[in-house]
C-alpha cells in the first residue's frame, strides 16, 4: 500500500479589510496627554466611539498596541444589512 504525504502546512488567511486598506502605524506618544477620554482598543467599537465623543465635543485619545482595526476587526466577516433601523450613513 502505498501512502501519499499530505501537506500539513494550512495558509495564513489574508483579511480583505487589512489586505485592501494602507497601514496605520504611528509613532508611540513620548510626552503626556491630557484628554476628556482614553480610549483603549483600536478596533471598530473603539474607533466608532472615538469618533462619536469628538463629535460631541470631548478630546479623545485612542489607543492601541498594533495596527488599528487590525485585530478582531480586521479580520471579521461581518456585513452590513438594510433590514434594521440603524442608519450607517450617521455612524
Amino acid at each position: 500500500m502505498n501512502i501519499t504525504p499530505v501537506n500539513t502546512q494550512i495558509a495564513k488567511p489574508i483579511s480583505y479589510w487589512i489586505d485592501s486598506t494602507p497601514d496605520t502605524f504611528y509613532p508611540s506618544v513620548s510626552h503626556h496627554v491630557l484628554v476628556d477620554v482614553a480610549i483603549v482598543g483600536a478596533g471598530i467599537v473603539g474607533v466608532t466611539t472615538a469618533n462619536m465623543l469628538k463629535k460631541a465635543g470631548k478630546t479623545v485619545a485612542l489607543i492601541d498596541a498594533n495596527q488599528i482595526a487590525g485585530g478582531v476587526s480586521g479580520h471579521t466577516t461581518a456585513k452590513v444589512t438594510s433590514l434594521h433601523q440603524l442608519i450607517y450613513s450617521r455612524i
